[in-house]
């Protein structure tokens, strides 16, 4: 695979926990996109579908919310920014700023297979050989304003 071949963004279909055994399970619903830039840089929001709205409304941040508010709200969500590479078939993301305090400075592997306007990215096994993978496709393929 070649850096060009991710260029763009794209919207998740779905996501699904493999255990080392074989046996895949769904994750929950969710509203994603990740884009990549052709001089080297990435994004990611990745949310549960479905979140309950806030009271309030028209502001970017959760400043205003109440603390259990802005703990709901994180519920589940990934979200970092960064540089990528690809090395043959890992897609390395090279973190700079996450919602997570603890991911800027990692960088997070993902085994990437493309077909057409189709991408998985795939973690790498853990140490009892269980992962994850996330089904993306081209958002300029996918119906206007979904999924």
């Amino acid at each position: 695979m070649r850096s060009e071949d991710l260029v763009g963004a794209w919207r998740e279909l779905g996501r699904e926990f493999v255990a080392a055994d074989g046996s895949i399970k769904p994750d929950v619903p969710r509203t994603s996109q990740i884009m990549y830039t052709a001089d080297g840089y990435m994004g990611v929001v990745n949310t549960p579908a479905g979140r309950t709205r806030l009271k309030q409304a028209g502001q970017m941040n959760l400043d205003t919310a109440s603390e259990a508010e802005r703990a709901q709200a994180a519920l589940g969500v990934v979200a970092y920014t960064g540089r990528y590479e690809v090395d043959g078939d890992i897609v390395k993301h090279h973190i700079y700023s996450a919602l997570h305090p603890d991911l800027p400075g990692t960088t997070q592997l993902r085994r990437a297979t493309l077909s057409g306007d189709d991408l998985t990215l795939a973690s790498l096994p853990d140490a009892n050989g269980n992962s994850f993978r996330i089904r993306w496709r081209r958002a300029s393929k996918m119906p206007a304003g979904g999924p």
